[in-house]
């Protein structure tokens, strides 16, 4: 009876030592995690209190300039959003000239296609008739070249007349006339030099007529499958030269007078962060919509790097017309702002470094943006290397 009381006592005192341990070890932990938190945060409030001593940026010292925020009247830019067409002297439909079945398909959607290259071809009755048209025609020519050569013979030997070889002269000439006329039905259907010269030897071969790209570029649609009956008004392809693409913009009319052939322009999109391209006005159409008061601004440009896709939206800034400036405002180099959790900033050089300021930003013109407030005119600012300070800052 002893022992077990005992036993029960040593298991009671044992149960106690090791809450007393577990306690002690989480009170331990929680005040060191409590310094260790409080040391993340001291050092993340160093970092956000928006200033960068000399001493803090290091290499990035020597990567940064600064500019003067000064007055200047500004030529201000025309920022709209348009969207992407294909350039029409680079986009082609293509489809038979004659009603008939296609047999043959040598392209499809995505393809890169020279000018020239065969996309299908389209067995055709109209086809085969003209083919006929042509060999009749060429055969009957020849009989009567032939004709008009034996009657001038003979007419220089005086064994006929000049009435029978004047005759057989005109008849040449009119049989050369219609298979010209047949030859040239038979291009207009599209064949070609080479195609013609086979017509009289490929039989059933002579019946189709070949659908050809009028231009480079790449198909975008294809309308026709493989046995399928078409009519002579049928868009069996779509070519498109990506390469060369136009953006259409829609301008308020206000802002109408500010944009002329010729200017640049610069043009992104979310597909394509951080890269900006280059293209110029090429028409500005002289009607304004009544509907919506704008009028309509094309803008051509080299697609190269296959960035920019038909139908995609972009926003395009007009750089400012330097005929038209506006009223001086202060203004500091494009390069200087910066976005910092939501806010524009920009980094004012001070006595031992440089301190995050933010400002809002108004109209731009070129390289320069207007600073409505943030920002008094004097100041230095970070231009090249601020986004070095703001990676700095955040680090």
């Amino acid at each position: 009876m002893n022992f077990r009381l005992r036993r029960r006592t040593w298991a009671v005192f044992a149960a106690a030592l090791l809450s007393i341990i577990v306690v002690g070890v989480a009170l331990h932990g929680k005040r060191s995690g409590s310094k260790v938190e409080a040391a993340t945060v001291a050092a993340s409030a160093g970092r956000r209190d928006g200033h960068l001593a000399l001493s803090q940026m290091g290499a990035a010292t020597t990567a940064v300039k600064t500019a003067r925020a000064a007055r200047t009247a500004l030529a201000a830019d025309i920022q709209v959003v348009g969207s992407v067409s294909a350039a029409e002297d680079h986009f082609a439909l293509v489809g038979p000239s004659v009603s008939g079945r296609i047999v043959r398909l040598h392209a499809g959607i995505g393809d890169p296609v020279r000018k020239g290259q065969i996309l299908g071809e389209v067995e055709s009755v109209e086809a085969g008739q003209a083919r006929g048209e042509y060999i009749a025609a060429k055969a009957a020519f020849a009989a009567a070249e032939s004709n008009a050569i034996r009657e001038r013979e003979l007419a220089a030997r005086q064994i006929s007349s000049n009435r029978e070889r004047e005759v057989a002269e005109a008849n040449a000439v009119s049989q050369k006339a219609k298979m010209r006329a047949a030859l040239a039905h038979l291009h207009a259907l599209g064949f070609d030099a080479g195609e013609v010269r086979r017509l009289e030897e490929e039989g059933r071969e002579g019946a189709r007529i070949p659908l050809r790209a009028p231009i480079n570029g790449t198909v975008i649609k294809r309308a026709v499958t493989l046995g399928q009956s078409v009519e002579r008004s049928t868009d069996a392809f779509t070519i498109a030269d990506i390469s060369r693409l136009w953006v259409l913009l829609d301008i308020y009319e206000k802002d109408v007078a500010r944009v002329h052939p010729g200017q640049q322009v610069s043009l992104w999109t979310d597909a394509a962060a951080g890269e900006v391209f280059s293209g110029r006005v090429a028409y500005v159409d002289p009607v304004i919509d009544q509907n919506t008061r704008t009028g309509h601004v094309r803008i051509e440009f080299e697609n190269t790097q296959r960035k920019f896709r038909l139908n995609q939206l972009v926003t395009a800034r007009i750089a400012g017309d330097a005929g038209h400036p506006g009223d001086p405002v202060l203004a500091v180099p494009r390069a200087a702002l910066e976005l910092v959790a939501g806010n524009t900033v920009v980094f004012v050089r001070n006595a031992d470094g440089f301190e995050q300021r933010v400002v809002r930003p108004g109209i731009s013109g070129g390289d320069l943006i207007e600073i409505r407030s943030g920002l008094r005119e004097g100041e230095l600012v970070a231009m090249e290397g601020a986004f070095l300070l703001k990676s700095e800052l955040l680090r």
